[in-house]
């Protein structure tokens, strides 16, 4: 939901339409604190992630608890080019308590499943429509109709969807506890990427032309405004003074993330790339990778990231965010790891070994 579009806020909020759909309760929830803390979601995880050899099915009638991460396995006997023309991989949730289920092949691209950055709720898409579920529970509803998910509300509360129209794209916010739908005066402008959904309260967006053609940029200017539009303020990633001469490029899609808690923006810093003295024309090194951030409530910076840059089969890759930790899969010659960094420190612990080529899909991703 990371790449989703956004116009910028204009006007006022709608009223509340109160959507009801049938949903399935359970007598009985799952004993899980609440809040979670992103630490308690990863304490469970088994110190080396294999996918089951014969996966259960996530259950409809009981709780399994909070999800930890989504993944899909680099596995080509299960390949599947048949929906869409897109590569499907087979997917796995895996709760806070290591207990793993199979959610089927799903497609390498796009958006389909997800967890809240707090792991109580699964979204997913079936039959063509979005569906969202309780995992601490059996409850699931379905999103009202003609809607589509964007982005989660850094608190786990809601979801930003978004519907298309005559005047370009509508957007409501979905309270997931309740299933209240609220119509918010926005509207879609082309090039503007949401990165976050503060609290339900606020939306962060920055202008983005992608491209191949698309001049990279030394600071990013996000702009935050109340859903209600009546207050708006901007802060700025300002990528040379916290990582030296450098570009928030990437080629058709710049790596840019918002969410954790507290709330920020992360984007992916290089230099120019250089030919080194001696190589001949054409020849490339690998240049330094850093990320930076900015704190979306103050506007301070949240802190710097160097990163191993991808070589060899080896290196390290930014997955996103979750609580006030960078997550990173590290790729070295005995395996993927699932890593966690501390934005003040840089420094790194390792939450998990991963499945060689794993496609991992954090919460509130």
């Amino acid at each position: 939901m990371a790449v989703a579009l956004v116009g910028v806020l204009v006007g006022g909020v709608a009223g509340v339409t109160h959507w009801r759909t049938s949903d399935t309760r359970s007598p009985a929830f799952a004993k899980v604190a609440s809040p979670v803390t992103v630490r308690e979601l990863f304490a469970g995880l088994p110190g080396r992630l294999l996918p089951p050899a014969t996966p259960t099915a996530l259950p409809t009638d009981r709780a399994v608890g909070r999800g930890a991460l989504l993944y899909q396995t680099n596995d080509p006997d299960s390949l599947d080019v048949a929906n869409g023309g897109f590569l499907q991989r087979p997917m796995y949730l895996v709760t806070a308590s290591g207990e793993q289920f199979g959610l089927g092949l799903q497609p390498i691209v796009g958006f389909s499943q997800g967890l809240s950055p707090d792991g109580r709720w699964f979204v997913h898409r079936r039959d063509g429509q979005w569906w969202i579920r309780d995992l601490t529970g059996i409850t699931e509803r379905a999103v009202p109709p003609g809607y589509e998910v964007r982005q989660w509300s850094t608190d786990g509360r809601a979801l930003l969807l978004e519907q298309p129209s005559g005047e370009g794209e509508a957007y409501a916010a979905f309270t997931l506890a309740g299933g209240e739908l609220r119509p918010l005066a926005l509207r879609g402008t082309p090039h503007r990427r949401m990165l976050a959904f503060l609290d339900g309260r606020e939306l962060a967006t920055a202008e983005f032309n992608s491209g191949p053609y698309a001049r990279p940029r030394r600071q990013l200017t996000i702009a935050i405004q109340d859903v209600d539009g009546r207050a708006a303020r901007t802060v700025s990633l300002a990528t040379t003074h916290q990582a030296g001469p450098g570009d928030i490029r990437n080629a058709l899609a710049p790596n840019v993330r918002g969410g954790g808690d507290p709330p920020a923006v992360w984007a992916l810093v290089t230099p120019q790339e250089a030919v080194p003295a001696g190589k001949p024309h054409g020849a490339r090194t690998v240049p330094p990778m850093t990320l930076v951030g900015v704190d979306l409530r103050s506007g301070r910076p949240a802190g710097r990231i160097d990163l191993v840059a991808p070589q060899g089969g080896e290196g390290e890759y930014f997955l996103g965010l979750a609580g006030a930790e960078v997550l990173l899969q590290r790729l070295t010659a005995g395996g993927d790891e699932l890593v966690a960094a501390d934005p003040a420190t840089g420094q790194r612990r390792v939450l998990t070994s991963l499945p060689k080529g794993a496609l991992v899909t954090p919460p509130g991703d």
